[in-house]
């Protein structure tokens, strides 16, 4: 069962967080796009376009980037969303590294991947 919390983000009255707790399982199709979903109305709340800004676009145009295979590590960067303090941890269980049975281990700030 995967669970998500809602909880009041710091950026603003209308700004959204989404605590994402997975007990081990994958996130389905429709969970992640109802975290999208609560990041875009954040975004438009917080980045109003009647007020000048891009508001969701934004992070829409970051998304396709990734979708047309421009680095992560690039696309944090243009957009300004590499976090501050602790990082994503990323276990890749895809391949064991060399003949060891210990899988790769790296944060999310230390990967070059395209896609998540």
């Amino acid at each position: 069962m995967v669970l998500l919390t809602l909880v009041d983000g710091k950026k603003g009255p209308n700004d959204i967080l989404v605590l994402v707790t997975s007990y081990n399982e994958p996130l389905t199709f429709a969970e992640w796009l109802y975290i999208g979903k609560c990041y875009l109305d954040s975004e438009a709340s917080y980045y109003p376009i009647k007020e000048g800004y891009i508001g969701q676009a934004m992070l829409i145009h970051a998304i396709n980037e990734l979708a047309l295979g421009v680095d992560f590590q690039k696309v944090l960067k243009r957009y300004k969303l590499q976090r501050k303090g602790k990082s994503l941890k990323v276990i890749d269980k895809r391949k064991p590294v060399g003949n060891n049975i210990e899988w790769k281990t790296k944060r999310i700030s230390e990967t070059s991947y395209s896609s998540i």
